[in-house]
């Protein structure tokens, strides 16, 4: 599959995910047709029908919509988080960051407090902390520091996050809710962001010795802007090929749910349910034979989003580049200035 037969590809499922978002069938199942169970294709029905009767094809046109409101913002969420918690990790270290002990406590307090609450109310038990945190710098208790490990804390997430098996985790964390769009796709997110997170801080680590980092910081240069304008446009050309690694990952858990019955109502369209179908009939190969084709189809367009690997590996900054040269000469410009 050539990159423009992947872009293809892609352009397809979205316009096919716009038309069941806003289409005449918008939130609703395909129709049911007790007098045509499981149908082998014809000319009628392209890719044949399930046990319920239903049009595969429409079955699988509608379940773009799942893969576009849930899969894809779990991707994108996953890659912000890991690159914010990365840079974090990466440019402050152990001991970059200081804050009041009377807010440590108080973050503290409402982090075990959201981890053993109901999940509805994790986000303000979050909330609180960090409100309550902001006003103990207006209070008047002791103004004793200590130093914050981020990069303690972001590795051993990621090391606890890669020690339990993935799919084990996902599926302890969806039992604690209802079934919900925004609760799956909160649950992606906080399970995919690792492999991202130890990338961006690797590549931090290494570009913050860089000696127009040092210049910067010489010059007063703030830290937002040394990350934003001199090292994340050095950290993004490696950063971005995470986004479709970290889409294949949701997609594949998404898919996986669907087909054990997990996650999402039963009446929402999705193409691991289409899958589940075939268990009603076991003789209908076409069911499985349309799943797996569009499933494998998707994976292998993402994948070919991605560059070259001899590509993806010269953006590493394993030695001076001439980004450093012009980011030398645009601080060594504004010192003169």
């Amino acid at each position: 599959m050539s990159r423009w037969l992947a872009g293809l590809w892609l352009l397809a499922l979205l316009l096919a995910a716009a038309w069941a978002q806003f289409g005449p069938a918008a939130g609703q199942p395909a129709p049911l047709n007790l007098e045509q169970l499981s149908h082998p294709p014809s000319a009628q029905h392209w890719l044949g029908t399930d046990p319920y009767g239903r049009d595969v094809l429409t079955d699988l046109i509608l379940g773009t919509r799942q893969l576009v409101i849930i899969s894809l913002p779990a991707a994108l969420l996953a890659s912000a988080l890991g690159a914010v918690l990365g840079a974090a990790a990466g440019y402050w270290g152990n001991t970059g960051v200081r804050l009041r002990t009377s807010a440590a406590v108080v973050l503290l307090i409402g982090i075990v407090g959201a981890l053993v609450t109901e999940p509805a109310e994790a986000g303000w038990w979050l909330l609180a902390a960090a409100g309550l945190s902001a006003c103990t710098y207006a209070s008047f208790l002791p103004a004793t520091t200590l130093a914050l490990p981020l990069d303690w804390a972001v590795l051993g997430a990621a090391a606890w996050l890669g020690a339990v098996p993935r799919l084990v985790l996902v599926l302890s964390l969806v039992a604690l809710h209802a079934p919900a769009g925004w609760w799956l796709v909160s649950i992606l997110t906080l399970t995919c962001w690792p492999s991202t997170a130890r990338l961006t801080r690797t590549l931090v680590q290494q570009l913050r010795q860089r000696p127009y980092v040092e210049a910067g910081r010489a010059a007063g240069y703030s830290t937002g802007r040394l990350l934003w304008v001199h090292l994340a446009p050095n950290v993004w050309p490696s950063l971005r090929n995470t986004l479709p690694l970290n889409l294949s990952i949701c997609l594949g858990l998404q898919t996986t749910l669907g087909f054990l019955g997990i996650g999402l109502s039963p009446d929402q369209a999705d193409w691991g349910l289409t899958l589940a179908n075939a268990r009603l009939e076991p003789g209908a190969w076409w069911l499985v034979l349309s799943g797996l084709l569009a499933l494998t189809c998707t994976m292998a367009a993402i994948y070919h989003l991605l560059p070259a690997s001899d590509a993806g590996l010269a953006h590493l900054p394993t030695a001076s580049t001439a980004a450093d040269v012009t980011n030398s000469q645009q601080i060594s410009t504004s010192i003169e200035q």
